[in-house]
């Protein structure tokens, strides 16, 4: 987590500022507005509030060196990841918890629109001091992943409940100053850790229900990835999306990912890579135009997705098909 709230500074060029238990970084006006910070805490936890409104899409590239444990709950707009090759996302009134360690990843912010998310992360250190055997009983998956050296990840989404909701929103109105909030927020971080541990408890007692589109509802969900490609430099949103092709959002993204192995906007990114790929082999167009025509306005974007997708950027290989 702490590796990305530098990577953040680094890659934007926003305002930094730290002292001992608190850090923050600002997003340069010409990206848009916005603003993430970090708590440090005693414990080995650490609190993160990002809240941002960006101008256009905004692609935060990050590598997890060491091993990581995070959980993230939306309050407003949604956020895209992608661990590995995994593309994840996670909405309003939803908690993702990951496990990473030695794995290249990247966030998404959506253009225009306001994002506000609570975080809490906990270094490997930590893990495997005061929590490792803790999770055990939880996250059998997980609890084997921390116990290697190999690299890897670990996703879990599930829904945030109202006393998760009461904590978030009492850590984003702290009402102190000094010692007394640092020792206010570290209480909420841990009632937050609480509740979802307790939540994983619960999970492990019912059976999970897998969807399975109907035949006419594959139809639809082809016709909603016809929409995607043809709209790449505007695509809908979910809501919209889904409310085009008559599903709901629930069966429009377990359906997308039933049908096509991928989340849609995974789908989406990935197809805007590939076709920016063959318009720059055909070499009708120059890096600008290619950028523009898959639905990119701001070129280092462009080339960040590009070179993360690839491992070169556009602009070499477009010289090198020469």
């Amino acid at each position: 987590m702490q590796g990305f709230f530098t990577e953040f500074q680094q890659q934007t060029g926003g305002e930094y500022y730290s002292d001992r238990f608190e850090s923050y970084v600002k997003l340069p006006s010409k990206l848009g507005q916005g603003i993430t910070r970090s708590f440090q805490f005693s414990s080995g936890i650490e609190l993160y509030i990002q809240e941002y409104q960006t101008s256009e899409p905004l692609i935060i590239e990050t590598e997890a060196k060491f091993s990581s444990l995070g959980w993230g709950w939306g309050i407003s707009g949604n956020v895209y990841s992608t661990l590995g090759k995994t593309n994840i996302g996670f909405k309003p009134g939803q908690s993702l918890m990951t496990y990473s360690s030695n794995v290249y990843g990247s966030v998404e912010l959506a253009a225009k629109e306001k994002i506000l998310v609570v975080e809490l992360g906990i270094e490997s250190d930590a893990i495997k001091k005061s929590f490792s055997k803790k999770l055990e009983q939880f996250l059998p998956d997980c609890k084997s992943l921390i116990d290697s050296k190999n690299s890897g990840f670990y996703t879990q989404l599930a829904k945030t409940t109202p006393e998760m909701t009461v904590a978030l929103y009492q850590i984003l109105n702290c009402p102190y100053q000094g010692l007394t909030k640092e020792l206010y927020l570290e209480s909420k971080a841990l009632e937050l850790l609480t509740l979802n541990l307790a939540q994983l408890s619960n999970n492990q007692r019912r059976s999970p229900k897998t969807y399975q589109p109907k035949s006419e509802e594959i139809e639809r969900l082809h016709y909603a990835k016809e929409i995607l490609i043809a709209n790449l430099d505007n695509p809908p949103s979910l809501t919209l999306l889904a409310k085009q092709i008559g599903l709901n959002e629930y069966k429009l993204k377990s359906g997308f990912r039933y049908v096509f192995g991928t989340t849609v906007f995974g789908y989406l990114h990935s197809y805007r890579m590939e076709r920016s790929r063959l318009l720059l082999e055909s070499g009708a167009m120059n890096v600008t135009e290619v950028a523009t025509r898959v639905g990119y306005s701001n070129m280092s974007h462009f080339a960040a997705a590009f070179r993360k997708k690839f491992g070169i950027n556009p602009s070499v290989f477009k010289s090198r098909r020469r």
